[in-house]
């Protein structure tokens, strides 16, 4: 599993203020603890290496981060350190499914693919043109990556390693915006109909659904005057959810969207909730049966977020018990679903902007059970968290803090550091209080 979400969303994250109600969602309007470092392994000599801690990574799964411009993976199945990327600024990193290949974006926008041991190292050529920051994204079964280019019209091709990039369909527009179905073998993208070019605020998009591997696209809904942005399919493959843009106003994206879900037979979407276009705001249930997501109009992150929950199967939304005067996001489950993390800070109510240093103060982790209840602050942790997600053995919790990486007892105890991220180079924090890791990390579980 990504640590980043694998569909194409952060492209616009930078880009309606309105309240839902349709789904039952309605809503008006200390200190550091360092663990000890051992000696730094890895399998590419450099002269200047990250600390980390391997011998307490073990058996928690695979991490990708940027460290200096360069690729490294932590491996917690035997304990390495490897430097996968030599030369040239690189970001973007994500998994292939069964966590052997690593596809990242190297210097000059190229896409490059290595795998995970830092052998069979190779750039992605047979593209039209180079490959946007966002737009490419492995099969969730397949080392086959799907890649959209620059070039109006050329739609998707797929990529294998060691072969030549194949096109797969083509489009009206530049097709930003795609997800793969959990099994493989569908495509769901957003294309824009063709429209007066004297008028381009008519111009609507329509959401498709095309194989993977041969046949003709199927239209499945149409947003009149207005885009269409996925945000991914449900667990069991029979629903796709899509973000609908009136206007294309970059605007109202940056204030929030009605988030959707539509069944693969047609009907009418249903609405789900209002929320920011972050993909780490939403989060599956192990059992896929429901949704957990950071709802709550407005670009301002310290201002009116909160989670809710969605019942795939009863169509309903739950907002999810929250203490007065705080904001909540970044959740996730355990995974054995019984569980939730998420970070919780101080709400602001100041819409031009706060004291960011120490609102970020504020940030602490906290667990609950599933429904909200019994919530708890892991206060070992300490406060100015980033991000938090289970780790992989479903007992400790992988968090961000002072540019490092950090694992601690879900049941409590002294933290410990385990990788440094990151040094010299420029904070990352949105203007509106998001801060994005894509571009930094990706945790394979």
């Amino acid at each position: 599993m990504k640590l980043i979400a694998a569909t194409k969303l952060s492209v616009i994250l930078l880009l309606i203020t309105a309240l839902f109600t349709l789904a039952g969602c309605s809503k008006p309007y200390e200190s550091d603890q360092t663990g000890d470092v051992d000696p730094v392994r890895h399998d590419k000599s450099t002269a200047e290496s990250p600390r980390s801690n391997n011998e307490a990574w073990r058996g928690q799964g695979r991490l990708a981060f940027i460290w200096q411009n360069r690729l490294y993976v932590l491996n917690g199945d035997d304990g390495t350190l490897t430097r996968l990327s030599d030369t040239g600024l690189t970001g973007k990193p994500q998994w292939s499914p069964d966590g052997e290949w690593l596809a990242y974006l190297g210097d000059d926008n190229k896409l490059r693919i290595v795998k995970a041991d830092g052998s069979r190292a190779q750039e992605v050529n047979g593209l039209p043109s180079p490959v946007h920051s966002l737009d490419f994204a492995w099969s969730p079964n397949a080392d086959v990556l799907a890649v959209t280019t620059s070039v109006e019209g050329e739609g998707f091709y797929l990529f294998q390693p060691g072969k030549t990039p194949r096109q797969i369909s083509r489009g009206n527009t530049h097709i930003f915006s795609f997800a793969w179905s959990p099994d493989g073998q569908t495509i769901a993208y957003a294309d824009t109909l063709p429209y007066d070019k004297q008028d381009p605020g008519s111009r609507s998009d329509a959401l498709f659904v095309a194989p993977t591997y041969g046949g003709k696209p199927f239209r499945l809904h149409v947003a009149e005057s207005a885009g269409i942005i996925l945000a991914g399919w449900s667990p069991d493959g029979k629903e796709v959810l899509f973000w609908v843009t009136p206007g294309h106003s970059a605007s109202l994206m940056a204030d929030g969207l009605y988030l959707f879900s539509l069944s693969l037979v047609g009907g009418k979407p249903n609405q789900i909730a209002t929320t920011l276009l972050y993909p780490e705001w939403l989060s599956w249930s192990p059992d896929g049966r429901k949704l957990m997501a950071v709802a709550g109009s407005g670009r301002e992150i310290w201002h009116n977020k909160y989670l809710v929950v969605y019942d795939a199967k009863t169509g309903k939304c739950t907002e999810l018990p929250r203490r007065p005067g705080t904001v909540t996001f970044y959740p996730d489950w355990s995974p054995d679903g019984t569980r939730i993390s998420y970070l919780q800070a101080d709400e602001r109510e100041d819409a031009g902007g706060v004291d960011y240093a120490n609102w970020k103060k504020t940030w602490s982790l906290w667990i609950a059970d599933a429904d909200g209840a019994n919530a708890r602050r892991l206060d070992e942790a300490g406060t100015g968290i980033d991000y938090a997600l289970w780790s992989r053995d479903g007992a400790h919790i992988v968090y961000l803090k002072d540019n490092a990486v950090w694992l601690i007892n879900a049941n409590g105890g002294s933290p410990v550091r385990i990788v440094d991220l990151m040094p010299g180079q420029k904070d990352l924090q949105h203007y509106y209080g998001y801060t994005s890791w894509a571009d930094q990390l990706a945790y394979y579980r």
